[in-house]
């Protein structure tokens, strides 16, 4: 790749001129007043801490490589959608409308939200892809809607409220209501769901070049109220890293069944990002296993991801089992169920390599206590460290 020129204010500032001529004309200069020769001794003690040798055991600032802290979380859009699409008539799909919202609502995300601002707060990534990031609205029959949770709003006010301070630098809108869509005989409800690429305020990376689309394939599901399509998409960032562009990808694959959908997704957004001028880093929810971890249903898409050159960052350094991140009951409120994974950190390009990566909200400790006492999500996250090597450098652990 063709390194590109540095942009204004990127240059390293210029060298201090000694003051050699100065020093010169001091040894000349047989009569000080009492000011000059202050000056005088304050111009030597800058030329010889300019030119001291540095301490041994100080860092080598041109060496060290450049490091950013990525997460992805799948926050849960707080209920299973799934009965919508079950329910044979008009009346059991507003029955099951009823039942999905009141079971958003015993989930309880602005709880949730105070919990998974804990993990995250225990790691401060710079870049954090989430999805699930559901806008839930309802008003009276007929009438105007009125936001009743909007997850994104309540998660950035619970990590700014631990001292985290995170901006929304893309969205893509995934599937929702095209229509609000009754609940009861006076009420009505609409939804949206929305992936969320987060960058931390002081984290003083250069964000550019937001971009957001959808995917051609989408799958398409019967439905007492007629077909419901379900689109999905994926967003992009470029971040600069300590002088180097990295582009951040952020992604929800097709979750209802839909494997063949799901693969042609994983192809799409493969080619998408081939194009990139940039070393890429890929987050998401891509509801695809490694092959021959169980209980996973396999497809292709995890093979085809990394078949096109991405490094899956749990697989790097701990190889390909283990780090479970999803399961978790659609009430939250049973014990542990977490059994496989399909929540990633990935990337690929010349030098870079992960050197940490965790898992969070897993554990018990994690949940919200109370009663109920809920999982932060029915996922669990992912953290990792990606550093990119200076050229010629190798990136130690």
């Amino acid at each position: 790749m063709t390194e590109r020129p540095p942009e204004p204010g990127d240059e390293s500032p210029p060298e201090p001129r000694p003051l050699t001529e100065g020093m010169r004309a001091m040894g000349r200069t047989r009569r000080f007043t009492r000011g000059c020769l202050a000056a005088a001794v304050a111009a030597l003690m800058a030329v010889t801490a300019a030119s001291a040798p540095a301490a041994q055991g100080s860092p080598d600032r041109s060496a060290a490589p450049r490091e950013l802290g990525v997460a992805t979380y799948n926050v849960y859009l707080g209920a299973d959608l799934t009965p919508l699409f079950a329910a044979g008539n008009q009346q059991e799909f507003v029955a099951a409308a009823a039942a999905v919202y009141a079971q958003m609502e015993y989930t309880d995300f602005p709880r949730r939200a105070e919990a998974i601002a804990d993990q995250i707060g225990a790691h401060e990534p710079e870049v954090l892809g989430l999805q699930e990031v559901a806008l839930w609205q309802k008003g009276p029959l007929g009438g105007p809607l009125g936001t009743t949770y909007d997850f994104l709003e309540v998660l950035l006010d619970a990590l700014a409220a631990r001292g985290m301070d995170y901006e929304a630098v893309a969205t893509n809108a995934n599937f929702g209501t095209t229509q609000p869509v009754p609940i009861s005989a006076t009420e009505q409800v609409s939804f949206l769901d929305r992936d969320v690429i987060l960058v931390r305020t002081d984290s003083r990376l250069k964000v550019r070049n937001a971009q957001s689309a959808l995917f051609d394939a989408a799958l398409t599901l019967p439905s007492a109220i007629g077909p419901i399509t379900v689109p999905r998409g994926y967003s992009t960032v470029d971040v600069k890293v300590r002088g180097k562009w990295v582009r951040v990808a952020n992604t929800h694959l097709e979750a209802f069944g839909g494997r063949f959908v799901r693969e042609l997704q994983g192809r799409e957004l493969i080619a998408a990002l081939a194009g990139s001028p940039y070393p890429v880093v890929v987050l998401g929810d891509l509801n695809t296993c490694p092959e021959n971890t169980d209980p996973c249903t396999l497809d292709d898409t995890y093979e085809d991801v990394v078949g096109a050159g991405y490094v899956d960052a749990w697989a790097e350094l701990n190889g390909i089992q283990g780090g479970w991140t999803s399961g978790q009951s659609a009430t939250l409120d049973d014990p542990d169920e977490i059994t496989h994974r399909i929540d990633y950190v990935l990337h690929r390009g010349a030098g870079l390599r992960a050197t940490e990566v965790e898992v969070i909200g897993e554990e018990e400790a994690d949940r919200t206590g109370g009663t109920p006492n809920l999982w932060p999500s029915d996922h669990a996250g992912v953290v990792a460290t990606i550093v990119r090597a200076r050229p010629g450098r190798h990136v130690h652990d």
